[in-house]
């Protein structure tokens, strides 16, 4: 492989500030520490992902549950439609129906040539982690359902590592005193 361009790249959501934490799969560490929160999330990268062939296991999660989007932020692309909107709605507003009709007709040529140009991407449903490379992808388009259950099953696991955690602490805690 030559560099990062032939690796799959791996974006990881931090479970506590929700930081981005990008990675290349190929040299993966054990654990990934966020730099705002300074949470420790181990990871557990497969051969599959570290050859960039496909996406198997989430190296975050451990889930097998994936879907496939195009690679743009959703964020962003809501600032761009709420623009486009105000945009049209300010000509409408002053009579000018035809330039309003014309604005979203332009924004939605333009965003047709920059959905075609992105790649796909592919995500896993409980923690968000974003899987970049030269891979085919084979997860479906996404699913309300399921990711309303994976996303639920996902933040009852963090609560249950974090009390165990809690425990954990408050038994070295009660040793340390005796």
């Amino acid at each position: 492989m030559s560099g990062d361009q032939d690796c799959m790249r791996v974006t990881l959501k931090c479970q506590d500030c929700s930081g981005k934490l990008p990675f290349n799969a190929v040299t993966a560490p054990a654990a990934a520490t966020c730099g705002r929160c300074g949470l420790t999330i181990p990871l557990t990268v497969s051969e599959t992902i570290r050859s960039d062939q496909a996406v198997d296991v989430c190296p975050v999660c451990t889930g097998s549950d994936f879907y496939v989007r195009r690679d743009f932020d959703p964020n962003r692309g809501l600032s761009v439609i709420i623009i486009m909107v105000l945009t049209s709605m300010g000509f409408y507003w002053f009579g000018l129906d035809l330039i309003a009709y014309a604005v979203l007709g332009v924004f939605a040529l333009l965003d047709l040539l920059v959905y075609r140009r992105l790649k796909d991407v592919t995500v896993c449903y409980r923690c968000h982690t974003v899987f970049r490379g030269a891979y085919k992808p084979s997860a479906p388009v996404f699913d309300l359902a399921t990711a309303d259950e994976l996303e639920l099953e996902w933040v009852r696991t963090l609560e249950k590592r974090a009390k165990s955690s809690s425990n954990q602490n408050t038994e070295t805690g009660k040793q340390i005193r005796a």
